[in-house]
């Protein structure tokens, strides 16, 4: 029956006459975990990392920043320098994250209304952004952005950005082999 197949029945077998948060049906249920996991490919291990796993591990450190008063041309320049999609709009002076600007921002708010490349970012930037801390968890960011139908959350510590989670850092982080993850590893079109 094998080693897995005693924890198994054992544990099946005690948890079916006894409470469920007992303390010997918690160890066993803890080993039972331990091992199914360390049977699991690399890549699926960190599935369940996302609960735990901090924002801080996963984000682009460092997010260039712009301010309202930026041109949108300027912006571009700096996304297309550095193959980002994004930059942190930034009061001048204090630092303090009032906004985001995305590539689809540019096209869509400024270039498809006839706005031309002088426009500020402040024009077309998203002010109501929705931020996390560096401590969130991984599931917490990636459900955050599903709720907002967004691709990338500002990451802000005392009113100031220290980096950007972006959906392809956590595809990144499902493991090799995810469409996502090879998606988001592509280099861009040119």
């Amino acid at each position: 029956m094998g080693v897995m197949g005693t924890i198994l029945g054992f544990g099946a077998g005690y948890a079916l006459g006894a409470n469920r948060r007992a303390e010997p049906i918690q160890r066993v249920e803890g080993k039972v975990r331990e091992v199914v996991v360390q049977r699991l490919p690399m890549a699926l291990r960190t599935v369940d990392m996302d609960e735990t796993r901090e924002v801080r591990e996963v984000m682009t450190a460092l997010p260039e920043t712009v301010t309202p008063k930026t041109s949108i041309k300027d912006a571009a320049r700096i996304m297309a320098d550095q193959g980002i999609g994004d930059v942190i709009v930034v009061e001048p002076g204090t630092e303090r994250v009032v906004g985001i600007v995305t590539d689809r921002d540019i096209a869509i708010r400024a270039l498809a209304n006839g706005m031309g490349p002088s426009t500020e970012v402040g024009e077309i930037c998203s002010g109501d952004v929705v931020a996390v801390p560096p401590t969130a968890t991984v599931r917490g960011a990636l459900n955050l952005m599903k709720d907002l139908n967004v691709r990338r959350l500002p990451v802000v510590e005392d009113d100031r950005a220290t980096g950007v989670v972006s959906l392809g850092d956590l595809s990144n982080q499902a493991g090799a082999g995810s469409a996502l993850a090879d998606i988001s590893a592509a280099s861009p079109d040119r």
